[in-house]
């Protein structure tokens, strides 16, 4: 068997030799068992093994992903000599094999491959041949292979049917197992090492993209409500007019696009700290005793008490493709304890979802209509928190006097339920077990900018921009790598940088 030396290149250039024997995890915390210094691994972040002379890797969801010469993938990849691995944005995997010399020692072979070489080894080499048969030792023989076997095969149910049971490190039992293997050699942890009590961790594997928006989803809005009585509101945005903004968001453009295209210049300010700022600052609003929205009735309440701000769905200078993933069914409350319930007419959520759809800033919906209901729940997506509103102008603003073209904001405000409802079919995120989580974008003070799509120049543009006003202290911006390429921003509610 050829001998298998993977080079693994840290961000600072430091490069370390190790020997591929079965397999490695690599990451950016001692669960792992190669620890790079990034800040853009998970914690444990990939694994690669080998079988006989073949490599294969396979990415632990990580957030920001695992590229082999240059593709993004997901779960595992059988590698060649000479692909390039890519973790996250800055480690690299390089492999290089030799051939074994003429004498070479073979591996160590398992318990059932020395039974049956053993059995091999006495089997009649003609047909007339009748061996004696040593009958203890095969009793003997015969018991270890039973004892064994019902062990494995406790071990598998284990796995498969455990429920909510936990590893030696309190993690929930894996499920997943590498197709084509009969006991599981290896399994695949779903929160890729993440702890789903660590707010650090939850801001990253929230990310989690909606359905994009389209024309015909969206009910045009015929507000009355305005500052200025001799104006039109500015949330009535003719339809037409998002659409002609959308399509500018798309046009083709010059230079590289894509998650990493050439030339891309991260600062330090977008990766450096991960989410450190973040995380202090929603532990400040939690122990503020900020109340996160669970449900679009509470959505509704924070609506009606001003605490947040609805955004038009489009100006010259952004586009809100947001609410892509709302649905027309009826209402529920949300609690951890009996998860998703029916609202019951004469609630006092049901009142809340009631006195809104009455006066939506002018505009009536019914509630018994799933139509409105959906439009109800488009429109609340598109809240935010008032301190928020002009930092994202300014941000969109220097990118339209830029580039021409309307930047396009992906997320913005999500009740509890929405999230999880999104996190059910994303990859690179887990289930919320329980209260105390605060996923940045129930806040109100978090948006996303789609990037993929950008040229390598609108990012790096955006990035400086971002880059300066993190400096400033108006916000903590991170630049995302999953397929949901993007960059998450986050304001201070209170106008204020955490205390570090």
């Amino acid at each position: 068997m050829r001998e298998i030396i993977l080079y693994i290149e840290a961000p600072d250039g430091t490069r370390r030799q190790v020997a591929l024997e079965n397999e490695i995890t690599v990451g950016r915390t001692n669960l792992a068992r190669i620890v790079v210094d990034d800040a853009q691994l998970s914690r444990v972040h990939a694994t690669v093994w080998r079988e006989g002379d073949d490599v294969w890797i396979q990415d632990e969801n990580s957030t920001n992903g695992t590229f082999v010469n240059g593709e993004a993938i997901s779960g595992e990849r059988k590698l060649n000599d000479r692909d390039e691995i890519l973790l996250g944005s800055e480690t690299r995997i390089f492999i290089e094999s030799n051939q074994p010399s003429a004498v070479s020692r073979q591996p160590e072979k398992t318990t059932n491959e020395k039974q049956q070489t053993k059995t091999e080894d006495q089997s009649p080499k003609t047909e007339d041949r009748k061996p004696k048969i040593p009958t203890v030792p095969l009793v003997a023989g015969l018991g270890i292979f039973v004892i064994v076997f019902f062990t494995l095969l406790a071990l598998l149910l284990a796995n498969f049917f455990g429920g909510d049971g936990a590893n030696s490190n309190g993690k929930p039992t894996p499920q997943a197992i590498r197709s084509g293997a009969l006991i599981p050699v290896r399994v695949v942890d779903p929160l890729g090492g993440e702890d789903p009590e660590d707010l650090d961790d939850l801001v990253a594997l929230f990310e989690v993209e909606e359905k994009e928006l389209k024309a015909e989803d969206i009910g045009e809005v015929k507000s009355t409500a305005s500052e200025d009585a001799t104006k039109p509101s500015e949330l009535n945005v003719p339809i037409t007019f998002w659409q002609k903004q959308r399509d500018l968001v798309f046009a083709p453009r010059a230079g590289a696009t894509g998650i990493s295209p050439p030339g891309m210049e991260v600062p330090p300010e977008l990766r450096g700290d991960g989410v450190v700022k973040q995380k202090a600052k929603l532990g400040e609003m939690m122990r503020g005793g900020y109340q996160q929205p669970m449900d679009f009735a509470e959505l509704a309440q924070k609506r009606l008490s001003k605490e947040l701000i609805e955004l038009p769905m489009a100006t010259e200078s952004f586009l809100l493709d947001v609410g892509g993933s709302a649905t027309e069914g009826e209402f529920t409350a949300f609690s951890f304890q009996t998860r998703d319930t029916l609202i019951a007419p004469g609630a006092p959520k049901y009142q809340s979802l009631l006195q809104l759809a009455g006066n939506f800033d002018g505009q009536k919906y019914d509630l018994n209509n799933g139509r409105d209901r959906k439009q109800i729940r488009i429109r609340l997506l598109r809240m935010f928190h008032p301190r928020a509103r002009p930092i994202l102008k300014e941000l969109a603003d220097a990118y339209f006097q830029q580039f021409k073209r309307p930047l396009r904001v992906t997320s913005l405000t999500r009740s509890m339920d929405y999230q999880i409802s999104l996190n059910k079919t994303n990859a690179n995120s887990f289930m919320v077990r329980g209260p105390g989580s605060l996923p940045p974008h129930t806040s109100g003070c978090a948006f996303d900018l789609g990037r993929a799509y950008l040229s390598v120049a609108e990012q790096n543009f955006l990035m400086k921009k971002l880059a300066e006003m993190e400096t400033r202290g108006v916000l903590d911006a991170l630049i995302e790598y999953n397929v949901n390429a993007c960059f998450h921003v986050f304001i201070y509610p209170d106008g204020k940088p955490p205390k570090m």
